[in-house]
């Protein structure tokens, strides 16, 4: 049941523009509260966005309308944007694990529930945070689209080279490393 949540855990840019509630979105921090964090430090603060005209702002300054050519019909009902104190005290490296971790639980979360994500590391976080009146306390380290997709994903096994994903007759299709191929050794 896990590895098939996992697997069809995919990233998806299309959406079809449905309602996510705020209860949903709730349900998901509930997901992301459990995630382990460093030393149990739990820096990440979440904001949660269902506004049309918010949702439609914050689509713009992400790189779906850019790079991935998604039309304004097609984007997400939702976004989540993970905030952290700017004087957290912790580095980097503890901070991703933390992200990685709870963008994980949250994704999985969202799939669970048939809503599909996509985090958007490539947003200009301090635009984002002057979008969404971040206090000057914070700064914006990630945001999550979460909606519906229709959009077909599939994976296919390689054993090495090319990772890039392309489409294979309209289907969005991802390269995975085969675990045999991701293994250097064993002891």
């Amino acid at each position: 049941m896990f590895s098939e949540l996992v697997r069809n855990n995919r990233t998806r840019r299309i959406y079809n523009r449905s309602e996510v509630s705020q209860s949903l979105l709730k349900e998901l921090i509930e997901d992301c509260r459990f995630s382990a964090s460093t030393v149990n430090r739990q820096e990440i603060r979440y904001i949660l966005v269902n506004d049309d005209q918010m949702c439609r702002s914050i689509f713009r300054i992400t790189n779906l309308p850019t790079t991935h050519k998604v039309d304004e019909e097609n984007r997400p009902g939702a976004f989540v944007i993970m905030v952290t104190k700017r004087d957290m005290n912790l580095p980097d490296s503890f901070l991703y694990y933390n992200l990685g971790i709870a963008t994980a639980n949250l994704t999985l979360s969202a799939s669970s529930r048939g809503y599909s994500c996509v985090t958007l590391l490539s947003t200009n976080m301090e635009k984002l945070a002057a979008l969404v009146s971040l206090d000057p306390d914070y700064k914006a380290v990630s945001v999550i689209a979460v909606g519906k997709s229709e959009q077909a994903v599939q994976t296919t096994d390689i054993e090495g080279g090319d990772t890039s994903y392309y489409k294979d007759k309209g289907v969005h299709t991802v390269p995975k490393l085969t675990a045999d191929s991701l293994i250097i050794g064993k002891i």
